[in-house]
């Protein structure tokens, strides 16, 4: 006999209703998460300071709360934070205040009044990459995880979250090169594997990154660890360090490290891919994108200096 699921029923909609909130929480990626957490609070702090209601938000609240960032905030921080707001009202299934006509008008006076394009951290592009890597000291522990680092991230075109997530164990090297299973994901995708072909020269990222795993006696975990003076290895490396290593050999080339970042690396590569004749499919099944807005942008950065009419130039005399 049977035996009857009624007096269960509440209890199996409890466990369900709790794997489902995970799933949704778990939509995003670690960091967007962090930001979205961060923002939040932000928003609720100034609410309880002004002792305005967070949730439900009504357009004023959110509105004057916008007003009150464009005195101190960028564009991008607003509209993320305006992101946050929104996804804590979907979140509880209440009337999202950040779609409402008025907050539309008043971030496109924002934008209008503060200029609506960001600055742009400049591509590492090959000429600047090689001469970076020709400034690494790789007779020192920190210096060939540098190169490794800053060779890895390029040809992967990878976001900073996704590199220093990389573990031994999404690793496999082959006779072509070296395939990468990304973990960390902006999008969200499920699985992504990249590929790095052997460059067979001194600045092969295949042969860098073997280089560092064996002398750093990686046997399990993360890849990229941060290295005291001392040369000991400890945890993972903190994604935002991969922008501290790019600048310092920036800087130490004479240049303005603060034109550059770790998203230098994932722009260098695809706008020096474009400058080299790789197709827009191409860069984008290397950078991950879903979209060709970002890529198109790449490959016209790419193509500025190729087939320039201005070239015409050259044939007087």
């Amino acid at each position: 006999m049977l035996v009857s699921t009624k007096n269960n029923l509440p209890m199996i909609k409890k466990e369900k209703l709790e794997k489902i909130k995970f799933y949704i929480e778990h939509s995003k990626s670690e960091n967007t998460r962090k930001a979205y957490s961060s923002d939040w609070a932000d928003f609720t702090d100034w609410c309880e300071f002004h002792h305005l209601d967070s949730l439900p938000a009504s357009v004023e609240t959110v509105g004057m709360y916008i007003a009150d960032l464009a005195d101190r905030c960028k564009l991008s921080t607003i509209q993320r934070r305006l992101s946050s707001i929104g996804e804590a009202h979907k979140m509880k299934k209440l009337p999202n205040p950040t779609k409402h006509h008025e907050i539309f008008l008043l971030i496109a006076g924002i934008k209008k009044e503060k200029g609506g394009r960001q600055e742009s951290k400049k591509a590492l592009l090959l000429p600047v990459l090689q001469d970076v890597i020709d400034r690494i000291d790789t007779s020192t522990l920190i210096g060939v995880r540098d190169k490794a680092l800053i060779l890895t991230g390029f040809a992967l075109a990878s976001r900073r979250s996704e590199l220093v997530a990389i573990n031994l164990e999404d690793i496999s090297f082959n006779d072509l090169g070296v395939d990468i299973r990304i973990n960390e994901t902006k999008t969200g995708q499920e699985e992504l594997i990249k590929a790095i072909v052997f460059a067979h020269n001194d600045y092969c990222p295949v042969k860098a990154l073997k280089s560092w795993i064996s002398l750093a006696n990686i046997g399990s975990g993360p890849i990229f660890c941060s290295v005291d003076r001392h040369g000991n290895i400890k945890g993972r490396l903190h994604d935002k360090s991969v922008a501290t290593i790019v600048k310092k050999y920036i800087q130490q080339l004479g240049l303005d490290a603060n034109t550059y970042a770790a998203h230098s690396l994932r722009s260098g590569l695809s706008t020096s891919a474009a400058m080299y004749g790789m197709n827009d499919t191409s860069i984008m099944k290397q950078t991950g994108h879903k979209t060709r807005a970002m890529v198109d942008r790449y490959v016209q950065d790419g193509m500025r200096y190729k087939n320039n009419a201005s070239s015409i130039l050259k044939h007087l005399e």
